[in-house]
């Protein structure tokens, strides 16, 4: 007898389903160094990368985990090949992604303890990011968000 793990995910709009993504894609991006200088975002099952990977073969890893995600319909990749600084920031930008989980399409990018975010944000849940980033006490939160109308 074979028994499967698939399990799909239940019907849901494509904004649950893609912040399902982020949260495994979060979780996978904690545990795997490559991921370090790497910010990333969803639309519509599509993963947007940009960012630092120190070397082509960490970049490959980083492309290749996204792929490998279930329910992930395609990728952009925007990362270049530059080096990488592990410092400080690395634990914000760790607290910044965890946050993260729940807004599939913003991303941010932590440096000097400073944190811009990206993205697209629905007008009810800009209060409850700002909030939980300002919990982090990074020095500034840069915005550049698009806020979406709720319909």
């Amino acid at each position: 007898m074979v028994l499967s793990s698939y399990s799909p995910l239940p019907s849901c709009s494509s904004a649950d389903k893609d912040k399902t993504i982020k949260a495994d894609l979060t979780t996978k991006a904690k545990t795997t160094t490559e991921f370090a200088g790497v910010v990333f975002r969803l639309e519509n099952g599509t993963v947007i990368l940009s960012g630092d990977c120190p070397k082509e073969k960490a970049k490959s890893t980083v492309e290749s985990t996204v792929k490998q995600l279930y329910g992930v319909k395609g990728m952009v990749s925007n990362i270049q090949v530059a080096p990488v600084v592990l410092g400080t920031d690395q634990l914000l930008k760790l607290a910044v992604d965890s946050v993260l989980m729940k807004y599939a399409s913003v991303e941010a990018v932590t440096r000097d303890s400073v944190v811009n975010l990206m993205g697209k944000v629905e007008d009810k849940e800009l209060d409850k990011l700002t909030a939980e980033i300002q919990e982090l006490r990074p020095k500034i939160i840069r915005s550049s968000l698009s806020v979406i109308q709720q319909q």
